[in-house]
């Protein structure tokens, strides 16, 4: 950083008026939360219809009220998601309970308030060839259960939030995966772009988010990596051995599905992408 900027800025504040900055963190993420709240102002139920890896599913989402970490309630929007998957065979057990949606919910307003107590302004970078302010949250220790022998501690936190329509372009977690007792350091991106408007409504989201992770694996993981690679160099010789046709027909169909897996075993992690079709306001 240009250790004369802030003489800088006095000498061009008494020329002309700054624009409306930030002056940290906290005035970022309160505007981020103003706004948004005002574009879902009048909206109570939405569903997004995405494609991911190839396939297309539709996910509903509607309002909800939550508590809050200083226990006053929060309004905020839970996933609603299809009997079918919430319990997939009749006589089974659900998969997934509506009230694991609601803690859901309620999980990511205390996370963005405990971002909201660490987080300090860095400064302005460019994200996508937009001006975005930089924030950053450390030492959070934010644990997580993701299954019986795993549980995830979120460190770090680096977030990109565009200065002109205050919507995220990007986030990057870093922490630690504990498997069978074992921490191994883990890397999650996420990138936010092509913004729009939603028709019939004030709401302006995201069609296409891309999601990241990378970190070091667990033994077992590796072994399937290396059994990967092995299924991988037998389906390439099939491919090969096919007609034009078949093969042009076999990568629309599998395409990225095969990309990923080449991605993972080459070690360099896993990217999802996800393209929205279309969001309709209920």
């Amino acid at each position: 950083m240009n250790n004369n900027a802030p003489a800088l800025l006095l000498v061009i504040g008494s020329i002309l008026p700054l624009p409306a900055l930030a002056t940290d963190a906290q005035d970022v993420i309160d505007k981020v939360l103003e706004l948004d709240e005002e574009r879902r102002k009048g909206v109570n139920r939405y569903v997004v219809e995405q494609e991911v890896m190839g396939q297309v599913s539709k996910i509903t989402f509607e309002r909800t009220t939550v508590t809050g970490p200083d226990g006053e309630p929060v309004d905020t929007f839970r996933m609603v998601l299809p009997d079918d998957l919430l319990q997939p065979d009749p006589g089974s057990d659900p998969v997934m309970s509506q009230e694991d949606f609601e803690d859901m919910a309620q999980e990511g307003v205390h996370s963005i308030a405990a971002f909201s107590e660490s987080a300090e302004l860095v400064g302005t970078e460019s994200v996508d060839g937009q001006k975005a302010y930089h924030l950053v949250a450390e030492n959070l220790d934010r644990k997580r259960s993701l299954a019986e022998d795993q549980e995830f501690i979120l460190q770090t936190i680096n977030v990109w939030i565009d200065v002109d329509d205050y919507v995220l372009l990007r986030m990057v977690m870093d922490g630690t995966m504990n498997t069978d007792g074992t921490p191994r350091p883990v890397t999650i991106e996420n990138i936010e772009r092509d913004y729009r408007e939603v028709p019939g409504s004030n709401m302006y989201e995201p069609y296409e988010q891309v999601m990241r992770l990378t970190g070091e694996m667990a033994d077992e993981t590796k072994r399937q990596m290396e059994q990967a690679r092995a299924q991988l160099e037998e389906f390439d010789k099939q491919l090969a051995e096919m007609p034009e046709s078949q093969r042009q027909m076999m990568m629309n169909m599998m395409g990225e599905q095969i990309e990923m897996m080449r991605n993972m075993a080459a070690g360099d992690g896993i990217e999802i992408v996800t393209n929205v079709r279309s969001i309709t306001v209920e």
